[in-house]
């Protein structure tokens, strides 16, 4: 086997598997490659649950979430701008192979699943639910690979045959459609909730509301409206709702809180599967986290400036002076900009090691979907409905900003959501890919000096030049 398919299955291996008893495993490689291996429940669960495996990974929703928030302009390193917020990346890069090679990891569990299960003798309710949550899984990574990368190869099945995988970049309306697929399929097959050790899987509510992101993301404004109200409708039913105080919903002991719709599982008691934002983003040297900190939360203060006057959730988002957190009180000195990422540090306590943090990583929240109901409402005209989604979040009790007027133009709500979600999504690693999105990527940045920032080019990540050596099918993003 040559080495692109060692390397990719290398990663799968490496890139972080999780424990049974909370649906996360560690499986070789090798077991989930036999075809004899399908045989079973506890083998088809086990299949699954290392198809989750990657999110896990420093290279998965997290990386992604730091490369949303430092070419944003929002955060940066502990020393100084990285080639990301500088906008000085090269095909070398290791952000962008390691985002690359832990996604196709996924992809390849997900295909390996949905093959080998297809004919396997199982109780058709868990095969269908099983089923689901592989063309979840799948949907999800080529999400981040279409956002972070543009076209990149669409691989749906497995094979031991190296050249099968030497393919060239899909055009991304494929890459969409194919998404979509996968998406429309598990909502069909996931169940609306869980118990006990399961909680955490992929429900139908997700699919739906991812399928409704994707939606947005193509300007498909009607669809994307229709399936974010087959959620928010139906709210009660799901599960899902605000919560009342804004940063409860990433507090420790609020992992899977009614706010969440999907996130990524962590449970640093169980043999350091872990999550290291704690670390990772703590400011250094402050004593608010176990392992001293890597100052890699580092936020800047164009993010802070953004915030209309009296946003209270400026303050739940960002340590700043004299901001006392588990008897330790800010020191603006701890950071070069003063400011520091609170989402996400949980300090220090029992079962909180170094770079081995319990709580889970939120990758949509209920407040996402009404603004994505809201977006997707006014871009049709139906600009005082998107409204009522707009101050439904406004109007949490611990944000109370005042309400936006039902009167409103189509445009100035526009701008408005772009606010609101820039205030209420903050530092979860998704404004720079609205920003694409939007075409406001260029003035934006420029008005905040970020003016490294090149248009055709750097909304997108090269293709890893590792990739490129091992497949002379694939091609360069523009600049690169």
């Amino acid at each position: 086997m040559k080495a692109f398919i060692k390397n990719i299955l290398f990663l799968v291996t490496v890139f972080g598997l999780t424990n049974c008893s909370n649906f996360l495993d560690k499986e070789p490689l090798e077991a989930l490659v036999d075809e004899n291996f399908y045989q079973t429940e506890e083998d088809a669960l086990r299949a699954i649950n290392a198809t989750y495996a990657p999110l896990a990974s420093g290279a998965g929703p997290l990386m992604v979430n730091r490369i949303g928030d430092r070419m944003a302009g929002d955060t940066q390193t502990a020393e100084t701008d990285d080639p990301l917020s500088l906008f000085t990346i090269l095909p070398n890069n290791e952000t962008a192979t390691a985002s690359w090679q832990n996604a196709y990891a996924g992809i390849l569990r997900a295909n390996l699943a949905i093959n080998r299960l297809a004919d396997a003798e199982l109780d058709e309710e868990l095969k269908s639910r099983l089923l689901g949550e592989a063309h979840f899984l799948r949907g999800l990574y080529y999400h981040y690979l279409a956002i972070i990368f543009g076209e990149v190869p669409l691989i749906l099945t497995p094979s031991t045959d190296t050249d099968d995988y030497l393919v060239s970049r899909t055009p991304i309306d494929e890459i969409y459609r194919q998404i979509e697929q996968d998406l429309a399929f598990a909502e069909e097959q996931l169940p609306t909730n869980y118990t006990g050790a399961d909680v955490g899987r992929a429900t139908r509510g997700a699919a739906k509301a991812y399928l409704a992101k994707v939606h947005l993301y193509q300007e498909k404004w009607e669809e994307a409206a229709a399936k974010a109200a087959e959620v928010t409708d139906n709210a009660a039913s799901f599960g899902y709702r605000l919560m009342d105080d804004y940063f409860h919903a990433f507090e420790l002991e609020n992992d899977n809180s009614p706010e969440s719709i999907f996130e990524v599982q962590y449970a640093s008691f169980l043999g350091g599967l872990g999550s290291i934002l704690n670390d990772y983003d703590a400011p250094r040297a402050s004593g608010f986290s176990p392992d001293g900190g890597y100052g890699q939360g580092t936020v800047r203060r164009a993010f802070v400036e953004h915030f209309a006057e009296g946003d209270p959730r400026l303050g739940f988002s960002v340590f700043m002076e004299g901001d006392v957190f588990q008897g330790i009180t800010y020191n603006p000195a701890f950071t070069p900009t003063g400011f520091s990422t609170k989402k996400y540090i949980v300090g220090r306590g029992p079962n909180i090691e170094p770079s081995n943090s319990p709580k889970n990583f939120i990758m949509m929240r209920y407040a996402e979907l009404l603004l994505i109901r809201a977006e997707a409402l006014n871009e049709v005209g139906s600009t005082a409905e998107a409204v009522v989604y707009v101050n439904q979040i406004r109007q949490r009790p611990s944000v109370n900003m005042p309400t936006i007027a039902t009167g409103i133009s189509q445009n100035a709500l526009r701008e408005a959501i772009k606010l609101e979600r820039h205030s209420e999504l903050g530092l979860e690693g998704h404004f720079f890919f609205d920003l694409v999105r939007w075409g406001d990527a260029e003035s934006y940045l420029y008005g905040i000096g970020r003016t490294n920032f090149r248009p055709g080019v750097h909304e997108r990540l090269p293709i890893p030049q590792a990739e490129m050596d091992l497949n002379p099918n694939l091609t360069q993003n523009p600049g690169y």
